[in-house]
């Protein structure tokens, strides 16, 4: 049975995507504060209650919040939707709340792999492998039910593949992992699972803004399916991320080579479809200074930062975290503001500019005071000490560092109020009705 209206999903995944980032900004409340002396020595256990709370608000501040705003550029142009659509998001919704809920299971151990750290508990595992399964599963089927051919539908198809691809990653990873390192070394074992496609996730995340750009610069910029300058960018990315994969079958998962392969493979080929973006914005400047597009702006600021960051990132310069953190909160802008622009056209009460700039501002600067602050002083585990630091300068990386995690906070929680607020006093056209028009989807 299909379904006639795809605005219901659309809003549901909306919906999903906001709880991630409430629950993940509850958490990092409990992150932020607990690296305050006077705090953390009050509490038992402190760091143990740091790092859990930490293993979740990176899972659902990244991996679930974006993959929620994956499935909805899959389904915003989809004519019809059907049950099986709709039971994927009930899926990915349940194994969302099994991840938060395992925070507050005892006794965890705490492994902190890249890209996807995890708390080694039956209910964290289940509720993570539900999610990366709902999530690919529905990309397929949207994919398979989507007949339009379009630059958008072009970007959606590499999207499916760089997502399978990565799970291609992880299903290779565990296949050639050495024998009985899962007992011996568990903090190895999710290393090596997670590094190659949590690296091809960037590729997929980074598509996404690609798209979420051109479906709100649309006016300055022709979309349609002939147009190279959209087309390009898009198929370059999506064939470097297929290519990744292969290099299993030539190094072991344990091996020095497969590491730097995926380290310089996301250094100089995801760097490609930035340097597209950066074309992209130059072309279309005078619509990103608009009122509805300049907090794009923000997103390409941040989304340089970290980049950079990323480029610079050879041991002994900057922290990792801070090229990370720079580059996912610079698409995570721009999904923000995506938000608010379709909101409008799904019947929701369209918010006031005001408090629109005011969430922007405050969740972009002070994300890039926490960053400079993890620059300054060091990775999330340690916040090591610089050598010669001075005591004043280090006392100021701190404050930077710790203000701007606590106003980057508020400024998350304030989205998340605007859009639940605006998603229960909204009504619902078919949205398919009104993108078409401007020829984007």
């Amino acid at each position: 049975m299909f379904m006639q209206d795809n605005i219901p999903l659309c809003k549901r995944w909306i919906f999903l995507a906001a709880c991630a980032l409430a629950c993940s900004g509850l958490l990092s409340i409990i992150v932020v504060f607990l690296r305050l002396p006077f705090i953390s020595s009050f509490i038992p256990s402190a760091q143990y209650v740091f790092d859990n709370a930490l293993v979740i608000h990176v899972n659902l501040s990244i991996l679930v919040w974006m993959c929620s705003i994956i499935s909805l550029l899959f389904i915003i142009n989809l004519q019809n939707t059907n049950n099986w659509l709709n039971f994927l998001w009930v899926l990915s919704t349940l194994s969302m709340l099994l991840m938060f809920v395992s925070v507050f299971v005892p006794n965890s151990e705490v492994i902190k792999s890249n890209y996807i750290p995890v708390l080694q508990n039956g209910l964290f595992l289940f509720g993570i492998s539900l999610f990366i399964a709902s999530i690919l599963i529905n990309a397929v089927l949207t994919c398979v039910s989507n007949k339009q051919v379009s630059c958008f539908s072009v970007g959606q198809v590499g999207l499916v593949i760089i997502l399978v691809s990565s799970f291609f990653c992880f299903v290779l990873a565990h296949k050639n992992m050495p024998a009985g390192l899962y007992h011996s070394d568990k903090n190895l074992f999710y290393e090596y699972l997670f590094w190659g496609g949590g690296h091809l996730l960037q590729f997929a995340f980074t598509q996404g803004m690609f798209l979420v750009y051109l479906i709100m610069l649309s006016s300055s910029i022709s979309l349609t399916s002939s147009n190279k300058i959209a087309i390009l960018p898009l198929f370059i990315n999506t064939t470097l991320a297929v290519c990744a994969p292969f290099i299993y079958f030539i190094y072991s998962v344990s091996s020095a080579e497969l590491v730097q392969f995926f380290t310089w493979h996301m250094r100089i080929a995801g760097a490609i479809l930035s340097c597209f973006l950066t074309i992209l914005v130059y072309r279309s400047i005078k619509n990103l200074l608009s009122d509805e597009n300049n907090y794009l702006l923000h997103s390409f600021v941040l989304f340089t930062y970290g980049s950079i960051l990323g480029v610079l990132a050879i041991e002994g310069n900057v922290t990792i975290p801070a090229h990370y953190h720079g580059s996912i909160i610079g698409i995570t802008i721009a999904f923000m503001n995506f938000i608010y622009w379709l909101l409008p056209k799904l019947n929701c009460k369209e918010v006031r500019n005001f408090v629109v700039k005011l969430q922007i501002y405050a969740y972009g600067l002070g994300h890039f005071l926490h960053i400079t602050g993890l620059v300054w002083l060091g990775e999330y585990s340690t916040l090591r000490k610089v050598v010669g630091l001075p005591s004043i300068s280090s006392m100021l990386a701190r404050a930077c560092f710790i203000a701007g995690g606590a106003i980057s906070v508020i400024g998350g929680m304030l989205f998340v109020v605007i859009v639940l607020l605006s998603l229960l006093k909204g009504g619902g056209r078919n949205l398919c009705c009104l993108v078409t028009h401007k020829k984007i989807l």
